[in-house]
């Protein structure tokens, strides 16, 4: 009863904020409010931040790196709208500003306009041709448009660039899980692992690989050290939920799955793994209730159809059940493939 467990990309916020320096004609009162409002992002100070790059651009209207240093501090508060909004003041000012247009691409990204962040990550990409975080960026990007034929090339690209990034081997190992290629995985997320010991979403991620296998015990062990890593993390919970299920502490599983969706009450795998707990409590009715509301939530749950046939058999609807399992093995799901011979001639 072994799906690929949940995976997620990891997401870095690369931004670029311009640091006054040389000579400017600026006045010096401009000049100190911009360079106040710089320390003051270098402590963690972003309101204050903001407030300062606020009064360099009262004082100079026509200041695009004001701009863009303010949409950065925005970014990091949290509004992205305003932060794109600058982008597009310092990009208006100043059309061939590079770094700008970086920026841009990420608070489009956290306002989930993805083609627009694209877009300006293929500008962008052909400026900084030796930059890691840009193809980084633009792959993340690919991946998050389902385009990851297109996204692997930038993520081998990023690595190229900087052999030393934890962040693209993890997220290349999540791009070639979702591709089949597992073997390929596995050595990305070791890699991972090898250059950042605390890795725990490389940890999560290997532990897919080892319930794939049904090396629950495993799993387990990779789980409970990626949640001591980052306890509030709800798909690592999620994904241990469903691990010490296949264990028989179905119980204890079902806590797991129960708290993570306390914490993401959208996740659909989550869902699918409270329908597993109901149909190991023999809970049918309330399992059909959970693996509906996953496939509602998200797309291509793996195991998802086979479930909802054992909830089906389970309510006595053996005509629904044999549909749902022959859904099932024709996306290449083994259990479902078996329960049909036996059960659905």
């Amino acid at each position: 009863m072994s799906p690929k467990a949940q995976t997620r990309l990891l997401f870095l916020v690369c931004l670029l904020l311009f640091a006054q320096c040389g000579t400017s004609k600026r006045d010096d009162a401009t000049l100190r409010f911009f360079q106040r409002g710089n320390i003051e992002m270098k402590k963690g100070n972003t309101p204050e931040a903001i407030r300062l790059y606020t009064e360099a651009i009262e004082a100079d209207r026509d200041y695009a790196d004001a701009y863009n240093n303010r949409g950065v501090a925005y970014i990091k508060y949290g509004d992205a709208e305003k932060a794109a909004a600058d982008f597009n003041q310092a990009i208006q000012l100043a059309p061939d500003y590079t770094d700008a247009y970086f920026n841009r691409a990420q608070a489009y990204e956290k306002a989930g306009q993805l083609e627009k962040s694209l877009k300006d990550l293929d500008r962008v990409a052909e400026t900084f041709k030796d930059s890691s975080k840009v193809f980084l960026s633009r792959a993340l990007i690919k991946a998050q448009l389902n385009d990851y034929v297109n996204a692997l090339p930038d993520f081998d690209r990023a690595i190229a660039l900087d052999p030393r990034s934890a962040e693209a081997y993890v997220n290349r190992g999540v791009i070639r899980y979702g591709l089949g290629k597992y073997a390929g995985a596995e050595t990305d997320f070791d890699q991972a692992l090898r250059l950042q010991t605390n890795q725990d979403f490389a940890m999560n991620n290997l532990a897919q690989l080892r319930i794939r296998e049904k090396k629950y015990a495993e799993a387990l062990v990779l789980l409970d050290k990626a949640i001591a890593l980052n306890p509030r993390q709800p798909y690592y919970r999620n994904n241990r939920g469903f691990v010490k299920m296949q264990l028989g502490q179905v119980e204890e599983g079902g806590v797991e799955v129960r708290q993570s969706l306390a914490e993401d009450a959208k996740n659909g795998w989550a869902h699918r793994n409270l329908g597993v707990y109901w149909v190991l409590k023999n809970n049918h009715a309330e399992a059909l209730a959970s693996l509906q509301k996953a496939g509602n939530l998200a797309a291509n749950i793996e195991m998802l159809h086979y479930y909802k046939g054992l909830a089906y058999s389970g309510l006595g609807d053996k005509p629904a059940a044999c549909r749902e399992w022959k859904l099932s093995a024709e996306l290449g799901e083994k259990e479902a493939a078996q329960v049909l011979e036996t059960h659905c001639r």
